[in-house]
């Protein structure tokens, strides 16, 4: 969700969930290229990712596998990782150092609002070829949120995400050894002999 990337300084938790975020609910089918069908990203991946906003970029790496995600990433020092659980309704904070787990219900309405520019509600436009680090790509814009412009740039031989980015500078995001294949299901569960800390659901159903 573009706010809470924007907000990440503040809050580790929120930081490496607005990564999550930002590239797991890729929803690819309201994109239209001009005289082609609809492409579709793989429902199973692992990709490297770099969140770049105020100036600072968070690298994490990611697995998607039907729904459920993890990502992992280092931030100030701290190793995380965060697995996502739509099927269970709770997503998991793993904090590694101190081999704790922290479990949080989540409504689904709340994956609805993580989508961030990848809502079914909003709508992406053909611009046209452009290459991007040498990658020839098809390039899309869209306006979500209050008036919010990015672009995202797609392998145009490959169909996999390549760069994101917000009109105005304020974030990007680029994909980086996109590998589309099952992942391990051991991926999206929590570690075995670390705390579990269960939290209550809070009002909005998410981190804060």
């Amino acid at each position: 969700m573009i706010f809470m990337v924007e907000d990440a300084g503040m809050n580790p938790l929120r930081l490496v969930f607005a990564l999550v975020a930002g590239c797991c609910f890729l929803h690819p089918e309201s994109l239209a290229a001009q005289g082609a069908p609809p492409f579709a990203f793989a429902k199973q991946y692992s990709a490297d990712v770099a969140t770049t906003a105020k100036d600072h970029t968070f690298e994490s790496k990611m697995y998607m596998d039907n729904g459920k995600t993890r990502s992992e990433a280092n931030v100030n020092g701290t190793s995380m990782v965060i697995i996502i659980r739509p099927d269970l309704q709770k997503f998991y904070q793993v904090m590694v150092d101190r081999k704790t787990v922290t479990e949080v219900p989540v409504n689904p309405e709340t994956y609805k609002k993580t989508m961030g520019p990848f809502a079914p509600e909003n709508k992406f436009e053909w611009v046209g070829p452009e290459a991007v680090d040498h990658v020839a790509c098809t390039k899309y814009k869209g306006t979500v949120g209050e008036g919010k412009v990015c672009f995202l740039w797609v392998d145009a031989t490959k169909q996999v995400p390549v760069k994101m980015a917000a009109e105005d500078g304020t974030f990007t995001v680029q994909w980086k050894n996109y590998k589309a294949g099952p992942q391990d299901a051991a991926l999206f569960e929590p570690p075995a002999g670390y705390q579990v800390i269960s939290t209550p659901s809070r009002q909005s159903g998410g981190p804060h």
